[in-house]
């Protein structure tokens, strides 16, 4: 059963520190190894290993399964609270948690990588993802006490990783009525390294899946859900302006311009104003001017959108397979059209749900200018020009 498993995560806690180490010598020596021995073989490997099958598997891995990675194997975040044990253990002041930040950081990191084609050579890639992973250690000398202060409020790739993992079918599911009902003497609390009160934990938004609550009270236990079930239950006070302007600017916009039209600044910058105005502009019309309506299709929007990032990093993939000799050109049209087909059917199926509580003509309407919205998505995938 599924929640075996994230018993034993919780109980194997030894196991997966030494998975984790294993997972930080590697990322360590994939960072380093093209910048000390610059050898065309050996930037061409970590190219593939980073770019190639680690990014496209990470961006799947948080729509289908949540943030395992983040929790289980991220470099940056065994090395943050590894130092955040040892450092300072400083409060996370109010500035600090200004809740834009991740998206903020994500978009400036997206600008420099790809309109500077930093990915593409060992020193960008080292400069990028490396410079990352020292503000990660930076924050974590400072704030918190054993916690992963750099990974709850600062990550760039959480504001991202965040959106996806709504969608995924495995969540920690809390029944409040065990926790409160636990016998006494109660366990100590939950070694939550993201510092979430789990006792109300409701979304997969911010979890790591790390497994440390797994069993606590008898109350938690890792759970199938049906995808996208999340977005569908949203309530009004987790609908938030910062995520419908990442999923219209960022997620779509940027994400698009930057793997599609990568060679030029203005052009990434040109491109996504105009995808993700557009976007923005045909949900707020879907929703007939109302706010919080518009908002909460925008999360609709996230199946399509992932997918849509999902295969562009897969691109680049077929780029360096291209570079080898394989027919990838072939392939790119089927590997588009499926993505688009699938996101299509399951972002429509959302867009449904989310306007259910509609009288019928006004949902009807709704889902029309919702279908408007996400055309010019589907179209961006489908038919921009490929990255080889």
């Amino acid at each position: 059963m599924i929640r075996d498993f994230g018993d034993r995560l919780y109980r194997r806690q030894d196991v997966v520190r030494w998975l984790q180490w294993a997972v930080v010598l590697l990322y360590g020596l994939l960072l380093v190894a093209p910048v000390v021995w610059p050898r065309a073989g050996v930037a061409r490997l970590t190219e593939i290993l980073f770019w190639g099958i680690w990014w496209p598997g990470v961006i799947g891995s948080m729509m289908l399964v949540g943030q395992f990675w983040c929790g289980v194997f991220c470099p940056d975040g065994t090395v943050t609270e590894f130092i955040s044990r040892r450092g300072r253990g400083g409060k996370a002041p109010e500035w600090l948690r200004w809740a834009w930040w991740p998206l903020v950081i994500y978009a400036g990191l997206t600008l420099l990588s790809d309109g500077f084609q930093a990915h593409r050579s060992a020193w960008g890639t080292l400069l990028v993802v490396g410079g990352m992973s020292v503000a990660g250690m930076a924050a974590g000398a400072v704030y918190g006490r054993g916690k992963r202060v750099w990974c709850r409020y600062l990550c760039p790739v959480a504001s991202l990783f965040s959106l996806l993992s709504r969608c995924s079918m495995l969540h920690f599911k809390v029944d409040r009525r065990r926790w409160e009902a636990a016998p006494r003497p109660v366990p100590k609390p939950v070694d939550c390294p993201l510092l979430l009160d789990v006792r109300r934990l409701t979304s997969n938004e911010k979890c790591n899946m790390c497994g440390r609550c797994s069993g606590h009270r008898d109350a938690v236990e890792l759970a199938w859900r049906r995808p996208g079930s999340e977005i569908e239950t949203m309530t009004d006070d987790e609908v938030r302006p910062w995520d419908a302007v990442g999923i219209c600017y960022v997620l779509i916009g940027l994400s698009q311009a930057g793997i599609h039209w990568h060679a030029s600044l203005t052009q990434i910058l040109a491109v996504t104003l105009a995808l993700g105005s557009a976007v923005a502009l045909l949900l707020v019309a879907a929703a007939s001017g109302r706010r919080l309506l518009a908002m909460r299709l925008g999360y609709g929007l996230i199946p399509l959108a992932g997918l849509g990032l999902m295969l562009g990093a897969a691109e680049h993939s077929l780029s360096l397979l291209a570079a080898a000799g394989f027919d990838a050109a072939a392939v790119l049209p089927w590997l588009r059209g499926t993505g688009v087909l699938l996101g299509l059917a399951w972002s429509g199926r959302l867009g449904w749900v989310l306007t259910a509580d509609l009288p019928l003509l006004r949902r009807l309407g709704a889902i029309a200018g919702f279908a408007a919205a996400l055309a010019p998505v589907a179209a961006c995938i489908q038919f921009a020009p490929s990255s080889f």
